[in-house]
């Protein structure tokens, strides 16, 4: 077992903290962290500066993630060259979102269209990325746009791409209205990847919450501090054999450098890290 950062993390740390992303860097490293989650336009923006703050900090890149529109484009090029972006950095593993439907696309018969269209774009990624030895990964994502929100949804895309794994996001199902420790066991055999991501009903002054379909407003909180049964979950992920890396994850925590250290701690206090 391995932690991970979101690298946007470390950023808005140093915002907060008046610090430079290189001391945040060292901080996540001196907490446990060993890798972070970075998103592809950062590092085709500023590789160097990136890959410099990571190296003052011994920290790798665990996962490269981005975002596309495979169900309204039929350009895969920029698929591509994220795979051969991993490749020439030596990042084994890559995440892809793969594009979001308007409103009026979930209500119609262009709905499995879409959705075909975006299964097939994604499943030539997958192929290209793994004569390369790269994973490729999608997770359940946070937000009505997304098909692939819901286990069913997520389901549909696993079963039609079998190059793909999954990213099992603790925390996004909930915005379902779903219990990842319920839909766990159906996924579990397919895991490549952990986002570990808590969440609090508690209201947090200044942070702006996320909405579930039903209306409650979750708040960012440390692993192992809101609601997601968090020990449970992680146990049986490593129960089943993944030991690679577990990513913190509280995107809009007004407080990134300490929510940082204390989920850290919480790994190392419950799994003897």
């Amino acid at each position: 077992m391995k932690l991970s950062v979101f690298y946007e993390h470390i950023i808005e740390a140093a915002k907060q903290e008046n610090k430079s992303i290189s001391e945040i860097c060292k901080l996540a490293s001196s907490f446990g962290i060993k890798g972070v989650e970075i998103e592809n336009k950062r590092l085709f923006e500023d590789k160097k500066g990136v890959l410099s703050n990571l190296k003052e900090g011994n920290l790798e890149i665990s996962c490269m993630y981005g975002f596309f529109d495979f169900s309204h484009s039929d350009d895969l090029n920029p698929g591509f060259k994220m795979v051969d972006l991993a490749d020439e950095l030596g990042i084994k593993k890559i995440m892809l979102i793969p594009g979001f439907l308007e409103d009026f696309e979930f209500l119609s018969i262009i709905y499995k269209q879409k959705v075909d269209k975006m299964i097939d774009m994604l499943k030539k990624v997958c192929i290209y990325a793994k004569e390369k030895d790269i994973m490729v990964v999608l997770e359940d994502f946070d937000d009505k746009i997304a098909p692939f929100a819901t286990a069913k949804q997520l389901t549909y895309f696993y079963e039609n791409i079998p190059e793909l794994y999954c990213a099992f996001d603790t925390g996004n199902f909930l915005y379902s209205e779903e219990h990842a420790l319920d839909v766990l066991p159906l996924f579990i055999e397919n895991i490549g990847h952990v986002h570990c991501k808590d969440r609090s009903f508690d209201v947090k002054e200044g942070e702006i919450p996320k909405a579930t379909v039903k209306g409650r407003n979750m708040y960012s909180a440390p692993v192992g501090n809101g609601v997601i049964p968090m020990k449970e979950i992680v146990s049986k992920i490593l129960t089943k054999g993944y030991h690679d890396y577990f990513a913190i994850e509280h995107f809009g925590s007004l407080n990134q450098l300490k929510d940082m250290k204390l989920s850290a701690d919480w790994f190392r206090n419950n799994f003897n890290l």
